[in-house]
């Protein structure tokens, strides 16, 4: 049996004093205006790789992956970070 890859996402929200955990696909669902092209119906979402990119691209995320147990943590601890 397969086992698929686990994406997971942590980054400090400015103003609440705490860390957030959640993964990727959730946080595009929470923040489409970052991806203007999906319709975000229907299955018209970005993909995994196209958030983490752009998270990294856009926002200086850092992406750590552990190929043995199938899990990546893209990751910005930047208490100023506004998303």
């Amino acid at each position: 049996m397969k086992k698929n890859k686990k994406h997971f996402m942590i980054y400090y929200k400015r103003g609440t004093g705490t860390f957030i955990v959640t993964e990727p696909k959730p946080w595009a669902h929470e923040n489409q205006k970052h991806f203007p092209e999906y319709s975000f119906n229907d299955g018209d979402v970005p993909t995994v790789d196209e958030i983490e990119t752009y998270l990294i691209k856009n926002y200086n995320f850092k992406l750590e992956a552990d190929k043995i147990n199938k899990i990546s943590v893209l990751f910005n601890l930047n208490p100023s970070l506004n998303l």
